[in-house]
Formats: structure tokens, sequence, C-alpha cells
């Protein structure tokens, strides 16, 4: 194996030296200045050349109100006086609400009325710039007047409008896409549909081309139960939308492979009895195999079977973390892009030819603007990334408004006070301290059990799937847990360790405890006279009688450190 010409530039960063650093510096200006001596056509030493690298664009779905006022700024091109004095940036933090249902069904027909105006900004047209100056003037113009149109409705009362992609390169990634395709396909996920297909691209690709195909592949299909699988087709039936199922995943679901090693309890649901062909017993397409894929993309791009004819160009596109990649990689039969279960990896435009009659791009996935009740959603569905979650308590509150509590016990084989309600930090709490996610100071963890929980459902491991318009999401789901009821007793070791070190809320361990407190009779107290007012230490009867003998020289100390287990023996 040849070994690789090591790199003749040196190392830098925080750990490395300062010398490296004015080394290559020093470089860069000696290029720099051979370049500008001589004409760069007649440089042949590759040592005074730079390479072309990849251009990797981050994606921006939220940002701070300074930053968001920064790049409104860079888009309109303004510039500002500095003055000099006293500044202060405040931040407004907005609290947590979880929607009732009540909340959801009021807000449906406030969604529907301002659908109209959740759109994606246009590429300026062809005939209206000449230079590459002009072209970029009007982009940064309708990307302006865009987020200005998202701003004023998101200003009506009532609507909430998730965070979408600010970053005007990630649009433009999109306009390659949708310019160079033949066939635009959306691929959503089929655990809530309606929440990842935007309307306005359907739009959009029309405007562009009206010969253009549309296609929504609904992909993880194999999350979804039969049931589920015939009430969306119907749905995708009765509203005239091209839909089909697909599966990324390879011959055998990772989830029931997972499900043997978390609990029994999703293995009894995991077992899927879905048809092998390309068509269910029910009518609608399901695809299980890459090959029945491929030719259905070829059926509606109309492909030639004239040798050295154009191949069809099928774009993926769609948000971020329902499959782009992974089902490219299922169609090229190998891994040609890299995937990873942290939204956001794509980052870049790419092509990969799968035989000489199509060729795939794939795009960055892009957070389009639409309705919903905020950061919780997004978490749940795996729009945006369970690390980057600040507040843990929220969309767990907000999963167990869907999922019942026994699932969660049977799941995480842990066992909740009785009488109590389906609290976000009494499972968040078990659920740490069951698998000894533990802070520093012996608190559990619930950050880190969020981030699990949060995970787990991304994954398919905890099961939920949005009904269609009109049905019931606790009807439509009700089969999912229906065998839950049985408490597993191996969580009740746990139960009692929680409830001794007073981790837990509950109505019953509240009224326990007052109780306690209440006929307590060792309650020796010590009157500490400060200057505002009396403060009184708990001590013990051992610390309160040694002070007292005569001669004894175990002074008791103003405000001395006692450890815990000997202030309160009784929770230890």
């Amino acid at each position: 194996m040849t070994r690789r010409r090591p790199s003749n530039k040196k190392p830098t960063g925080v750990n490395k030296s300062l010398g490296n650093s004015l080394t290559n510096e020093k470089d860069r200006i000696r290029r720099t200045h051979h370049r500008s001596k001589y004409d760069a056509e007649t440089i042949e030493n590759p040592a005074f050349t730079e390479t072309e690298t990849i251009k990797y664009i981050d994606s921006t779905t939220e940002q701070a109100s300074l930053d968001d006022f920064l790049a409104r700024v860079q888009l309109a091109g303004t510039s500002f006086t500095a003055e000099r004095g006293q500044s202060r940036v405040v931040e407004k933090e907005t609290p947590i609400v979880i929607p009732s249902r009540v909340d959801y069904t009021n807000n449906i027909e406030l969604q529907r009325q301002f659908e109209h105006k959740l759109k994606i900004p246009r590429r300026p047209p062809r005939d209206s710039w000449n230079t590459a100056e002009e072209l970029t003037k009007l982009e940064n113009e309708v990307f302006l007047k865009w987020r200005s149109d998202l701003s004023e409705l998101q200003e009506h009362d009532g609507l909430t409008l998730t965070p979408f992609e600010k970053n005007p390169d990630m649009w433009r990634e999109l306009w390659r896409v949708v310019e160079r395709s033949d066939v635009v396909v959306q691929i959503v996920d089929a655990r809530n549909p309606l929440l990842f297909r935007s309307k306005d691209l359907d739009r959009f690709v029309k405007e562009v081309d009206p010969a253009k195909k549309l296609l929504l592949l609904v992909n993880k299909a194999d999350l979804l139960e039969e049931y589920h699988l015939s009430e969306w087709a119907n749905y995708f039936m009765e509203n005239q939308i091209d839909a089909v199922f697909w599966s990324a995943l390879e011959e055998s679901p990772v989830v029931s492979e997972e499900c043997e090693q978390e609990s029994p309890i999703i293995s009894e649901k995991c077992t899927l009895s879905h048809p092998t062909d390309a068509t269910s017993a029910n009518g609608y397409a399901y695809f299980r195999t890459s090959d029945d894929l491929i030719k259905y993309l070829k059926k509606i791009g109309h492909v030639s079977d004239v040798p050295g004819s154009k191949p069809v160009v099928v774009g993926m596109v769609g948000y971020p973390n329902v499959g782009k990649s992974s089902t490219i990689n299922k169609l090229a039969g190998v891994k040609k892009v890299s995937v990873s279960a942290v939204p956001g990896k794509t980052r870049h435009f790419q092509t990969i030819y799968i035989d000489s009659q199509l060729c795939l791009c794939d795009s960055p996935g892009l957070v389009m603007p639409s309705f919903t009740f905020g950061r919780n959603e997004m978490f749940l569905n795996g729009i945006l990334p369970p690390d980057q979650m600040r507040e843990h308590f929220g969309p767990v509150a907000l999963l167990l408004s869907r999922v019942p509590i026994s699932f969660f016990e049977r799941m995480y084989s842990i066992m909740l006070p009785d009488g109590s309600k389906s609290s976000a930090l009494n499972l968040l709490t078990s659920i740490a301290f069951i698998r000894g996610f533990m802070s520093a100071s012996g608190i559990p963890d619930c950050s880190r059990a969020a981030r699990m929980v949060i995970k787990d459902v991304v994954a398919g491991r905890i099961k939920w799937v949005a009904p269609p318009p009109g049905i019931d999401h606790e009807v439509f789901n009700s089969h999912l847990y229906s065998g839950d009821s049985d408490r597993p007793e191996s969580g009740r070791v746990q139960l009692g360790q929680l409830e001794k070190r007073g981790l837990l809320e509950s109505d019953v361990l509240s009224s326990k405890k007052i109780d306690s407190m209440f006929f307590n009779t060792n309650n020796n107290r010590v009157h500490n006279r400060t200057f505002n007012d009396t403060t009184f230490v708990p001590v013990s009867t051992s610390v309160v009688s040694a002070t007292l003998e005569k001669g004894s020289k175990h002074h008791y100390n103003k405000n001395k450190k006692e450890k815990l287990r000997r202030l309160y023996p009784s929770i230890y």
C-alpha cells in the first residue's frame, strides 16, 4: 500500500504553536504576491496555485434577535455609523405552553385561511439580470421581501411558524435542483406527511416548467401499520396527490432488532405484515425493493430507449432527516452519499448516476416554513437535532399527551407513583435514575434522559402516527398501546429509592411528607439570632447534647457544614 505524501502545510489551531500560524501566513502572502506579478494562466508551478475546494453550506434555521437583524441589514445592503455609548442587547424568553386538543381544533381553520401565504422564495427571471452582481442584488431583494412577508404573517394572533431556513445559499441549492430535474420527488416522513409536505413547492416546480413531473415519496412506511397506510392512501387519492409509499431500510427494519434489546413491549408491536410486491392488497403503491421504484421513476420520466439519449434527472428534495440520502444509497445499491441520524448531513448539491437512463440529484435538507405549535413538534419529528434542545421538558410533555404513561413504564422498566399525573419531570427523573444518568451533584440528569427519549421517537422505537384531517389521534393510534396496562414489577425498587430521596412529584407523596413533618418528635433546633431576622438551623440531638456538656471541647460552630446524611437521616 502506497503511503500518502505528508502535507507541507503546518498545523494550526488553539493547541498548536504560534510559529506555525505565522509560517502559513507568510506562505499565503508569498503566493499572493507571485500571482499578482504574473498572469494566472502562465503559472505552471503547482506550489503557487490553490486548488478549488467544495463549498459546504451550513443550515440556519434559528437566529438570535441581533443576528437576525444583522442578516437583514446585509441583505438590504444598509450601512450604519457607529455611535459610542452604553448599549445592551435584551433577549426575550417565551414560555413553553403545551397545546390542548381544543387548541389544535380551533387552529386548523385559521391555518387553512392563511395557508396560501406560506411561500418559498422564487428565483429572479432570467431576462431581469445580465451580470452576476445584478443577480446577487435581485436575489437579496427577493429574500428580504420574503422574510418580511413571513414576519407579517407570524404577527397574526393565533399563528405560529416553524423555524425555517434563513440561509440564502440553501435556497439557491433548491433552485439548482428544480431547474435541472425532470422529475421532482418530495420525500416526507410517513409518520406525519402533512408536516413535511410543502404545497407551494409543487406550485414553484410548475412555474419553472409545467412539463416537470411531481411525486410525493412517503418514506419510512415500515413504521406504520396496515390501518395507517390505508387511511393515508385514501386521503392522498381523495385530494388527487400522486403519492407512493417507500422504505429506505434494508430487508428487515432496524427497529425490530432494537426492540429485542430494549423491552418486550416493542418486540410485540414491531411485527409488521406489509406486502412484498409493488402494490398492496388495498390498491395503493408500496415499493419494498429498489428495482420497483427505479422502474416507476423511469416510467413517469418517459425514459427513451434510443442509444445516446439524455438520462432522466430525478431531484430529491425535502426536510432534513426524512431519508433523501438513504433513498439514493438504496437505489444505487452502494453507499454513494453519507448519511447520519443527525439532521443536516448533506450540505451541497451532488449528482449520482444509477445507469445510463437515470440520474439522481441529492440536495441539502430544507426546513420550509409551515404552521405548527412550536419547536417541540419539530424535535419530535426529527427536523431539529435533539442535541440542540435547550428546554427538554416541553417536547417530552407533548409526547406524554399522545402516548400513554404505561407505554413508557414497560419500555424503560420503570414505575411511577400511583395517582400521579403524566408529569415529564417524574418520567425523566425515573429514566435517568434507572439508566445511571446522574449529574455532578447526585441529581438525575433529566436533560440527557430527554435527549435519549427524543432519539427513540425519531428512530421509531416510540411510535406515534399523525392521523389524516378529520380523524382523532387517540382513535388512530389506540391499537398501538392496547396491551400496555400491566405495570412492570422490576421498577418497584427504583420507585422506592426515588420516593425516599424525595425526587418525585405526587399528591400522595406530598401528603405523606406533610404528615411526617407534623408528627416528627425529634425536632430539636438551635435558635441563631442574625442581623435581620431569626433563622433556625436543624441539628441532630447528639450535637446539641455535646455542646451543653460542661467542659466539652466540641463547641457548636456557627454555620458549620454537616453531611446531609447526618442532618436528614430519614431520607437516606
